[in-house]
């Protein structure tokens, strides 16, 4: 009995440290991005409040992909809730974990890619929202 729980335990780990390295992923990708939000921001120009909350809600999601990243390979249960808390903004911004699926339609020519392709990013997110919760259920 000790074998299979630690069989599991394992198991769970290596899931957890995929997730991190899928939040890492997104992070770099979002790299220059992220980088032109955070200059903007102390740029002079006047922005309207609407454009300052969403520039700061985007370098939140920025930095805590960075964050979830690192909790997530330890592997902490910090790294799950952040995770939770990041599901608004990465549906508003479309940073979804899987994003880098979407490199596809550059290798195989599809017509409309993004009507193939974004049900299946955001089927793969639901995917890891529904194992992060089992997961976090287990910790």
């Amino acid at each position: 009995m000790p074998q299979t729980v630690n069989n599991y335990l394992s198991t769970m780990k290596w899931w957890l440290r995929a997730f991190a390295f899928l939040d890492l992923l997104s992070f770099f990708f979002m790299l220059e991005q992220g980088l032109l939000q955070l200059q903007s921001l102390f740029t002079a120009e006047s922005f309207t409040l609407n454009e300052v909350f969403s520039r700061a809600l985007f370098i939140l999601l920025w930095f805590s992909l960075l964050a979830s990243a690192i909790l997530l390979s330890i592997p902490k249960k910090a790294g799950i809730i952040i995770y939770y808390c990041q599901l608004v903004p990465r549906f508003i911004f479309l940073a979804f974990s899987f994003g880098f699926l979407s490199f596809i339609s550059y290798v195989i020519p599809i017509n409309n890619p993004e009507s193939l392709l974004l049900p299946l990013i955001i089927f793969a997110e639901m995917l890891r929202i529904f194992w992060s919760y089992k997961l976090q259920r287990r910790l």
